[in-house]
């Protein structure tokens, strides 16, 4: 037994990673080589730098003895070889993939390491170096073993989702995606266990990549079955574009592994908007000043954050865009402070009014006197998480509604 790992293969030209793994995949599977279960897809850290299309990477667990890991290594090593041929100078092009064998799976730690921030590749290079019978080929850089290694040390025990990813053929590549939005919202309606493959709000399917990669589309679902079963289905229909191929991947979209933990805090500025319609506000949390910061795609989550006002206390999921600045996923407010605050109605309707500093409120009308408060609207939001709609939510956001699978 082992694993294989691929990463960094996306390039601007169409290049892509779940292409290129299922290609490799085919041939082992040709060499009379099996693969165990269903491959990983493993959406890693958002914000690594140079990453490529959804920073995604590919792994798969082979059957492998130890008479023949000799035959297995040169096989692979001679489809990278082919696959990825030595250029001039790899370091200008976008693109430096890697290949990873092991017999062993890597620490769990190396997943969640590679899922939650950033690693340096050199550092990630010496600890596999430390492996005995570890595998490794690269072009251009090591930055492509980050995400190899990282989908090998990925377990996925109490979450876990699936894709049906189908690809199309070389000649419709760079051309128009023939899926209609009609046929992917009826297959949400006929396959109810599909998910995040369409955004009710702007009444359009989002399991069509807009990029000019093989990618024909992605059909995310909660079982394996269902995410087959899905794409016959859709295949069934003269109208969509034939597929060339498909397998399903075990994933670990919508499962929020990248978010550590829901943070809270108070609200301690007013809002700041930033052209194009993006805010943020300031917060004091855990002894430290943050800024929450809500892009204008966000929509609800946008919105939520125009209205909070000082004082308000707030949760949230984000990532850390740098040091104290948060970009927000989803947003509460959890408990919050009175707004468009006026003095009480005396019982002759007339309104009670300040006399003066540490004085009761005296009615303008009949002269009652009553102790000195203030009187806020409700904010009918409080306690309500928001989100953004779907379609800019990132792949590894775990929607509200969603139950982890353990």
């Amino acid at each position: 037994m082992g694993w294989i790992g691929l990463d960094d293969t996306d390039s601007i030209d169409g290049g892509c990673t779940t292409w290129d793994f299922h290609l490799l995949l085919t041939e082992i599977e040709e060499s009379g080589f099996e693969v165990v279960n269903s491959p990983r897809l493993v959406r890693l850290w958002p914000f690594a730098p140079e990453r490529t299309r959804g920073n995604a990477a590919l792994s798969a667990e082979v059957i492998v003895d130890s008479e023949n890991e000799d035959t297995f290594i040169k096989l692979i090593e001679n489809w990278f070889d082919c696959r990825y041929s030595i250029e001039s100078d790899w370091n200008v092009l976008s693109f430096h993939p890697s290949l990873v064998w092991t017999r062993e799976q890597f620490p769990e730690q190396w997943y969640w390491d590679g899922v939650r921030g950033y690693v340096d590749s050199e550092l990630r290079h010496e600890l596999i170096n430390q492996i005995e019978g570890v595998k490794y080929w690269s072009r251009g850089s090591n930055r492509g073993l980050v995400g190899s290694t990282s989908s090998i040390a990925w377990r996925g025990l109490n979450d876990w989702t699936w894709e049906a990813t189908a690809w199309r053929a070389d000649s419709m590549i760079g051309k128009d995606r023939i899926v209609s939005n009609s046929r992917v919202i009826e297959m949400s309606i006929k396959f109810p266990g599909t998910i995040l493959n369409r955004d009710p709000n702007a009444g359009k399917s989002l399991i069509t990549p807009r990029t000019p990669c093989p990618v024909l589309y992605g059909i995310r679902s909660e079982e394996e079955i269902v995410a087959k079963d899905a794409h016959k289905w859709l295949q069934s229909d003269a109208l969509v574009e034939n597929a060339v191929a498909m397998r399903v991947h075990r994933t670990n979209q919508a499962t929020g592994d990248h978010i550590i933990n829901v943070e809270n805090g108070v609200v301690i500025s007013e809002l700041i908007e930033v052209k194009g319609g993006h805010a943020s506000v300031s917060v004091f949390s855990n002894g430290k000043k943050l800024s929450l910061v809500a892009f204008k795609q966000g929509g609800a989550v946008n919105s939520l954050l125009r209205q909070t006002v000082i004082g308000d206390i707030v949760e949230w999921r984000g990532l850390s865009c740098s040091e104290n600045e948060i970009h927000l996923e989803s947003l509460m407010v959890s408990d919050a402070a009175p707004r468009q605050l006026v003095r009480p109605l005396c019982e002759c309707g007339n309104r009670f009014q300040r006399q003066g500093r540490d004085q009761p409120l005296r009615c303008s009308g009949c002269s009652k006197i009553t102790n000195s408060l203030w009187l806020g609207a409700r904010f009918d939001d409080e306690g309500v998480w928001k989100e953004p709609v779907p379609s800019h939510r990132r792949h590894l956001a775990k929607p509200l509604g969603r139950q982890s699978k353990r």
